[in-house]
């Protein structure tokens, strides 16, 4: 019993020296040490910082790259890494190091680097002139014009504690990286500064082997736009810092003012699939010695979406390198004729089609520019005459001349003003109007006196016969004329992705008075039938109208995207389907008859013959040229093949070309590649 007692009085006593100790420790935590441990906990600071997410890379229709990434290395200071009572020798030691590769840091301090000692800004409203003139405000200090470089110098070696014994290169490179870190507000509160931009991988290694003696100093790995080919500069368009009405549109979405956008061309049509989705890094330090006590990310960044284009690339490049040797060839030839017809050639555009689902398969402009040095290339390239940065498939508009034809024919079919065996005599002069004075004439009596005598409608698109297209529009007067133009879409957008696309103009009363142009008179629609007076479309208004027409009428909505795929290419996003905008209602007989007159014109003796003689495809096609004053003729050559199971349509446009036929072996090159038949010569 005793020996029980014993125990239990132990046991107790043990019980009380435990709980006595553990309120000591309580009260020594709470009350004597509390402060100190809430002061240890609070001198930690958390920081996140956005992960920029890679942008999604642009395809052609068979996976071919147009538009990547690059990897590219920056040198980054860290604040939570950086060590302050050491940052001059790291300083010293980085610029060494980039020394021998050619580099230097950024470096905001207009002053130069040699005795004896000058500024280098330009005036002091210039942006290093401000930064310096604010810099000395704040610290108190005489102003620019009370220092000179020499004294400046001296005061900004004391500030920032650099030692006078080293040469004047080293000290001028610490003061210079100490000052642009100050502008910078180089602090905890601050992203990473980026001092160093697109290093070599060597130096790269370099700067990676010395790490541990160079504290603070990272190397930041991001992405930058890498192109694949020369071609498809207007059609890809360029990124960019986004523009300040941009941001406002899409600050919202989490833009910021430093972010990249698309800016132009397919990068600005699709940036909501190819911009990622940035991610998030959390940075911990001390906020009293600013040592990195732990990071890690909350959120991975997610990349941008693979864009696939309808584009085949090795067909936009043919197509570029084609209308490019054409013009140059037109330009030569004219310049050696006596006439110099041709010889003052400019721009020009070409553009193919899928006529059964509005695909396009190439859309070239020219003159062109390289989108790999399109910032190092802009002042060139923006005051060129030329306008190379301009798309002119979508953005310049031409007389269609006798290209229009085609619709005329078929309203003219269609409405019964005539079949397909009707036939128009030729006079040469066509006399409706003659009294009041106006009596235009067929092109062939015009140079060579003659007639093309009685044809039909076959033939007038074979020989492209005025006389026959005038007596089409009078019977047919501008309303009809223009349903049906208007039905094919032309002189409207045609609603493709790309932005800034033209609508042209529909020649008609109408849209002359809405100008503030002269009275519409009833002669003009006799132009207006053959594709003069006012008409003014784009190429690809024209491809899809022929398009439309040899399709057998229906008329689909033009388009570059094919397939939006996820960054890894296993998963479809979005598929484009082909969107029909309306129904034509085009006859078989009304289809043959048209499409008899296009293939008269690549055959026998029609106006584009000679250039497909012997060619193993059987196409279409149409010649058009618009008298221009004080220039050649602008030609427009368009066309489609196979002749009986069509797949693409083809425009091509040629500013001073002198006539259409000559730009028809830009559609040759065209069919070549499209249909293989390069093969063996490239064998």
């Amino acid at each position: 019993m005793r020996a029980r007692t014993s125990r239990v009085i132990a046991l107790c006593s043990a019980m009380l020296l435990i709980a006595a100790a553990l309120v000591y420790r309580m009260i020594q935590l709470q009350l004597i040490q509390g402060p100190n441990v809430t002061a240890d906990i609070n001198t930690n600071v958390i920081r996140q910082y956005d992960e920029i997410a890679s942008r999604g890379e642009i395809l052609d229709r068979d996976g071919n790259v147009m538009v990547g990434n690059a990897l590219v290395f920056s040198v980054q200071l860290d604040y939570y890494r950086w060590d302050k009572s050491a940052q001059n020798d790291v300083i010293l030691r980085l610029h060494n190091t980039l020394q021998e590769a050619g580099l230097s840091c950024s470096d905001v301090l207009p002053l130069n680097w040699e005795m004896p000692l000058r500024y280098t800004f330009e005036s002091l409203d210039s942006g290093d002139g401000r930064k310096l003139r604010r810099f000395l405000e704040a610290q108190e200090w005489p102003s620019v014009e009370e220092l000179t470089p020499t004294r400046l110098f001296g005061l900004l070696c004391d500030r920032y504690e650099v030692d006078t014994d080293l040469p004047l290169a080293d000290r001028r490179a610490i003061v210079g990286l100490r000052y642009y870190l100050e502008d910078y507000q180089f602090s905890g509160y601050n992203t990473p500064v980026t001092v160093v931009e697109a290093l070599d991988i060597a130096t790269v290694a370099h700067i990676s082997e010395q790490s541990n003696q160079m504290p603070g100093v990272t190397i930041q790995v991001s992405d930058s736009r890498e192109y694949e080919t020369t071609a498809a500069a207007q059609l890809l368009g360029y990124v960019g810092t986004i523009p300040k009405e941009d941001y406002e549109e899409r600050k919202d979405q989490g833009y910021t003012l430093t972010d990249t956008i698309g800016r132009a061309g397919m990068e600005r049509a699709l940036e909501d699939y190819l911009r990622g989705i940035d991610g998030t890094r959390v940075v911990e330090a001390d906020s009293r010695t600013g040592q990195l006590v732990t990071e890690y990310m909350v959120e991975e960044p997610q990349p941008g979406k693979n864009c696939y284009l309808t584009i085949s690339l090795p067909l936009q490049e043919r197509t570029e390198q084609a209308l490019a040797e054409t013009i140059e060839n037109i330009r030569i030839k004219g310049e050696a004729s006596k006439e110099g017809d041709g010889a003052d050639v400019e721009g020009g555009a070409a553009i193919v089609i899928d006529v059964n689902t509005g695909e396009i398969l190439a859309m070239a402009s020219y003159p062109t520019y390289d989108l790999s040095r399109f910032w190092e290339d802009y002042a060139a390239n923006s005051t060129n005459p030329l306008s190379p940065f301009l798309n002119r498939t979508i953005q310049s508009t031409y007389s269609p001349g006798s290209t229009f034809k085609m619709c005329t024919s078929l309203a003219a079919l269609e409405e019964g003003v005539i079949t397909p065996r009707t036939e128009i005599v030729d006079k040469g002069a066509y006399e409706r109007y003659a009294d009041v004075g106006y009596s235009p004439r067929c092109w062939v009596y015009r140079q060579y006196g003659r007639t093309h005598g009685a044809i039909n409608v076959s033939e007038a698109l074979k020989y492209s016969c005025n006389y026959f297209f005038y007596e089409m529009g009078y019977q047919l007067q501008m309303e009809k004329l223009n349903s049906y133009a208007t039905q094919l879409g032309l002189g409207q957008k045609t609603g493709i992705e790309l932005p800034n696309e033209k609508a042209g103009i529909l020649a008609g009363p109408e849209s002359r008075e809405a100008r503030g142009g002269e009275k519409w008179y009833a002669a003009d629609t006799l132009m207006a039938a053959i594709g003069q007076s006012d008409h003014l479309f784009t190429p690809i208004q024209l491809v899809n109208y022929v398009a439309t027409i040899v399709n057998g009428g229906t008329r689909y909505q033009p388009h570059l995207l094919k397939t939006v795929m996820d960054y890894t290419n296993t998963e479809v996003y979005e598929e484009s389907e082909p969107v029909v905008l309306n129904e034509v209602e085009i006859s078989e007989s009304s289809l043959n008859a048209i499409k008899e007159g296009m293939k008269g014109v690549v055959t026998e003796d029609g106006t584009a013959s000679s250039y497909f003689a012997g060619f193993p495809i059987q196409v279409g096609g149409k010649t058009g040229s618009a008298q221009m004053t004080n220039h050649s003729a602008t030609g427009v050559f368009v066309s489609f093949a196979p002749y009986d199971n069509p797949e693409i349509a083809v425009c091509v446009v040629g500013e001073y070309a002198s006539s259409g036929g000559s730009l028809a072996p830009v559609a040759i090159a065209i069919y070549d590649e499209y249909f293989g038949l390069n093969l063996n010569a490239d064998e």
